[in-house]
This record gives structure tokens, sequence and C-alpha cells, in this order.
């Protein structure tokens, strides 16, 4: 399997390496979490086809167990702060549309959140690249390089 070609791979490094979580970070657009969904609610799958592409030896599973406790508590963190968003929205008969100063508030706050989880990640990942061979290590560069800044790499048709 190609690692240039497979769109999952970057979906997986998407929500884990760089650590921001956000709905975006799957492979097809997914809808916005509701309360039914969460944004863990593939990660078991996330997590096996990670390992297996880096090709996580036994010595490395207790630094590649410490990262993905690091992804699932991004993604309850993100589920939590959803939830409480869907649930103000919910409460809140009277809706009004945000002022500029709402709307710039809310941004600072995902922004602390997402530049916190993403310290959090990088510490993990740190911990786990310093023990891949070099043959790893090249396939994590590569599963990151395609993602450019942040986002889903752009697809080549």
């Amino acid at each position: 399997m190609s690692i240039r070609r497979n769109p999952l791979i970057a979906a997986v490094l998407a929500l884990g390496v760089v650590g921001t979580v956000v709905p975006a970070a799957f492979a097809q657009p997914a809808p916005r979490p509701g309360p039914e969904r969460s944004l863990n609610r593939h990660m078991d799958g996330r997590v096996a086809f990670l390992k297996a592409e880096l090709k996580i030896t036994p010595q490395q599973q207790p630094a590649f167990d410490a990262y993905t406790r690091v992804l699932r508590q991004n993604a309850d963190e993100m589920d939590a702060v959803m939830k409480k968003r869907r649930d103000a929205r919910a409460a809140d008969t009277d809706r009004k549309p945000p002022t500029a100063i709402e709307q710039m508030e809310r941004r600072a706050e995902a922004t602390k959140l997402a530049a916190s989880q993403t310290q959090r990640s990088l510490d993990a990942f740190k911990t786990l690249y310093s023990q891949l061979s070099d043959e790893q290590k090249k396939a994590a560069d590569e599963l990151m390089t395609r993602r450019g800044r942040g986002g889903l790499p752009h697809r080549r048709t």
C-alpha cells in the first residue's frame, strides 16, 4: 500500500500527529458531531491503522500507547466543548446573533484549545518519534508532509 496514495493515512495523522481534533480530519467530509456523534467514534480504527503503517514494535508500544492516550484525551475534550456549545444553544430560546466581540472571543478560545492540544500531542509524539527506526521516521515524515499546513492533503487526480 502506498503511503502517498492513501488518504486514510492523512486522515489518521490529521487527527493526531498535529494534535488538533476537527471534523476535517476525516478522509471524507464528516457532518458536525451531534449528540450521538463523537470525534472518538472511529478512534480504534485510526489507532490500529497508524500502528500498522508505522510498524510499531513491542518495544515502542508504551510510547505509542501514551501518544494514543493523548489523541483520545484531545478528542474527548473537543467532544465536551462541542456538547457544551450545543447545550447552551438549545437552552437559549432568545438567541440573538453573536456580536463581533463574542465571535472573536469564541475564536480565541478555540485557538487556545487547539494550541494546548497540539502541544500535548507534540510532546507525546516526540517521545514516540525518538524511538522510531529511520524507516518508520520516513513513513511518519511522509504522512506529515502530505498534510500540508494542517489541512487535508491536496488530491492529485
